[in-house]
């Protein structure tokens, strides 16, 4: 079986080239290109580990997420928090808002859901053991 690694995640959004800028600002992440005209707009971005990247665009006729119809947890950006209750205020006080504390999480996890300026979900996720780590205790699927 052939196997394929992410490139990045494209999100439609309403301001991309804002939104790249807040997510340096706020969570460290790294402007990796961007670029607008009168009709388009596009930032990629990635955390500051380089290995994912997001892509954050505008483009004609397609419309982004909406919280008054889709929930919050539709699409969502988790993050790692060693300290989730004190960085709520970070991100809070940056403009993000807090939704919750999210009740779908393995026993020790520990996560909360906010949204950007923008209705963008972001999670603050801390683990009690990672998942994407080979000693990560949960089911899973073999590779064939």
């Amino acid at each position: 079986m052939k196997h394929y690694n992410i490139e990045h995640i494209g999100i439609i959004v309403k301001n991309p080239i804002e939104m790249g800028h807040w997510y340096k600002k706020v969570m460290g992440f790294n402007i990796r290109f961007e670029a607008q005209d009168e009709e388009k707009a596009v930032a990629f971005v990635t955390d500051s580990s380089e290995k994912v990247m997001l892509e954050f665009g505008k483009v004609p006729d397609v419309s982004p997420l909406s919280r008054q119809t889709d929930h919050h947890l539709q699409f969502h950006i988790a993050v790692e928090s060693n300290d989730p209750e004190n960085d709520v205020e970070h991100f809070v006080s940056n403009g993000a808002r807090f939704i919750e504390k999210c009740p779908l999480s393995r026993p020790g996890d520990y996560l909360i859901v906010l949204e950007d300026p923008w209705g963008n979900c972001i999670q603050l996720v801390k683990r009690e053991s990672k998942i994407l780590t080979p000693k990560a205790s949960y089911n899973k699927p073999e590779n064939k």
